[in-house]
């Protein structure tokens, strides 16, 4: 191809905005650029360019069909096991028994420092927090304002936050 052929000066004006395309449409980043340059290149061989009303339109439909072809050979093709490298016990989903001691050890101190906060802060943090009820729910129940609800919930965050910072300090 030369500078002055069609495929090739719409590749250098399109291919850029296509490689997008092609990633919007599922294209792994590392696959967009090729399966754009495959698209350009079954343009040029269709060689009946002048069949062609909307050059953009013929390519983005060849991108769309190469990403689904890809997409259909991923599903049908099982995922590549190297035998070698395999352990013979596969591994758990369960914590070790260092991290499980670790969270069992933060969830002790979160509840200790939930347990330091005055009652209504507490059970307004918990209810929000915890429970997910809205500040207009926990308002009406407690009989305060949204505004009160709010001021409650920063204290907690802010004690929280503090406790934890202090002890990861020393």
């Amino acid at each position: 191809m030369t500078l002055h052929d069609p495929v090739e000066l719409l590749y250098r004006t399109q291919s850029a905005k296509l490689v997008g395309f092609a990633r919007s449409k599922g294209a792994r980043p590392e696959e967009a650029e090729e399966i754009v340059q495959d698209a350009f290149a079954r343009l040029a061989r269709y060689g009946a360019r002048e069949k062609i009303h909307n050059d953009i339109a013929f390519l983005r439909t060849i991108i769309v069909n190469l990403i689904r072809d890809r997409f259909r050979s991923r599903a049908a093709c099982p995922p590549h096991i190297d035998y070698d490298e395999m352990d013979h016990d596969p591994p758990s989903g369960a914590p070790g028994p260092e991290s499980a001691y670790g969270t069992k050890q933060d969830l002790q101190l979160a509840l200790e420092d939930l347990d330091a906060l005055p009652a209504l802060t507490k059970e307004v943090f918990v209810r929000y927090r915890l429970k997910g009820e809205t500040y207009e729910q926990i308002a009406r129940d407690c009989g305060l304002t949204v505004a009160v609800i709010r001021r409650r919930l920063r204290d907690a965050m802010i004690f929280l936050v503090k406790q934890r910072g202090q002890r990861e300090d020393g």
